[in-house]
């Protein structure tokens, strides 16, 4: 019990640190809007190559359950990338991340990039869906947000050879599902004020 606890800890500073980073890294995005608006084909190149190179630097620093099994905090980047600048960004923020991920290998290799093809799916549907530049999100509405990005992540651990889907869940499932979904909210509360603001 002891050890669990001690485990469960241990993620979660592991997360809590990357997702702090990265967090952080997103208000970068404002300076960028500033100077060229998500509105233009040139800000949205902009926004995309920052948000895929916060993601790769994100995963330069990854939580290690294992060879080849590691989380980071691409999810929350690639998800809100796709929310707030629409397919373009998302693709030029993903797909360097999905190389880097094939390159790496491991048993965990589908999982990882099948996080990144759900989080830009997700983020993208939500887009159109709930048009956030015209109504910027509640904090609960992107909690609810985060949540669905993070059960699609957690979903991919079938992916893992074995039963090491099981013990990444049993691993990793509580810390992600209690603060990514909370990193989610407040840098995308940064976007929403950063973006809207800007237009």
């Amino acid at each position: 019990m002891v050890s669990m606890v001690t485990m469960l800890i241990n993620n979660s500073m592991d997360l809590l640190l990357n997702l702090t980073l990265l967090v952080a890294l997103s208000i970068l995005s404002g300076f960028i809007e500033k100077r060229w608006s998500s509105a233009t084909r040139t800000g949205t190149l902009w926004q995309g190559a920052l948000f895929g190179v916060t993601t790769l630097f994100g995963m330069l620093r990854p939580l290690v359950l294992g060879p080849g099994v590691m989380f980071d905090g691409r999810s929350v980047m690639i998800s809100l990338c796709g929310l707030f600048f629409g397919p373009l960004a998302v693709a030029v923020a993903g797909l360097p991340a999905i190389a880097y991920r094939l390159s790496l290998g491991g048993p965990g290799v589908y999982m990882g990039v099948l996080t990144v093809l759900s989080a830009s799916a997700i983020g993208l549907w939500s887009r159109y869906r709930f048009r956030p530049l015209e109504n910027p999100p509640s904090g609960i509405q992107l909690y609810l947000f985060g949540l669905a990005v993070h059960v699609a992540m957690l979903a991919g651990a079938v992916t893992i050879p074995a039963s090491g889907g099981l013990s990444v869940l049993r691993s990793i499932g509580l810390p992600v599902m209690l603060l990514y979904p909370l990193a989610t909210v407040l840098a995308g509360k940064i976007l929403a004020d950063q973006v809207v603001s800007g237009r």
